[in-house]
């Protein structure tokens, strides 16, 4: 006979993991992400422990997979029900030439409301890009006039659960189905 904690850890590991991206086998916790909002506020990411959350390297000026990605995260966000909101969705532009805290936070919120926009300024870049694991340069791109330049960057999106830890990062292209589902996993 079964007690009932043997039973929920039976339940618990017949839980099926999430499928639409990499599980980190041994999470640590989020590297530091410290940033001023729109409103020059600080944001802290370990001050959100509590409360699960995606971060997304990208930059208002991409003509495609940041738009794709938010756009995507809208809809599973929307497919999570009330769910949905207990996530922080976090874009981060590594754009600091061109973007700022304001374009930065209107660029998310146009995507959703709840959505928070922060740009990684020029001086805290380096750092960021080697704690996350991560590298950005500028590319020319096919069409741009001479002044223009698109940014490479990561296209997986990182996932912070609610203790703080990476445990989990989506695949490019992930469709809002997945993703919902996924998180529904990782929750």
């Amino acid at each position: 006979m079964f007690t009932a904690a043997a039973l929920v850890t039976i339940l618990a590991c017949a839980q099926k993991p999430p499928e639409h991206g990499t599980v980190i086998a041994d999470p640590q916790p989020a590297p530091p992400l410290h940033l001023a909002d729109q409103t020059g506020r600080a944001f802290d990411l370990a001050a959100q422990r509590g409360q699960p959350a995606f971060v997304y390297f990208g930059y208002t000026h991409c003509p495609d997979a940041c738009p794709t990605t938010l756009t995507d995260w809208a809809r599973a966000k929307a497919l999570l029900g009330s769910a949905g909101s207990r996530v922080r969705f976090l874009f981060v532009s590594v754009d600091p030439e061109r973007d700022t805290p304001e374009i930065a936070a209107r660029y998310a919120k146009q995507f959703d409301p709840a959505f928070v926009g922060l740009v990684v300024p020029t001086a805290q870049l380096d750092g960021i890009k080697t704690a996350w694991g991560f590298a950005v340069a500028h590319e020319e791109m096919p069409g741009m006039k001479a002044d223009e330049y698109g940014v490479s960057h990561p296209a997986g999106v990182f996932f912070v659960d609610s203790d703080g830890k990476m445990t989990f990062v989506f695949a490019p292209g992930s469709k809002p189905e997945e993703i919902a589902s996924d998180l529904k996993r990782l929750m």
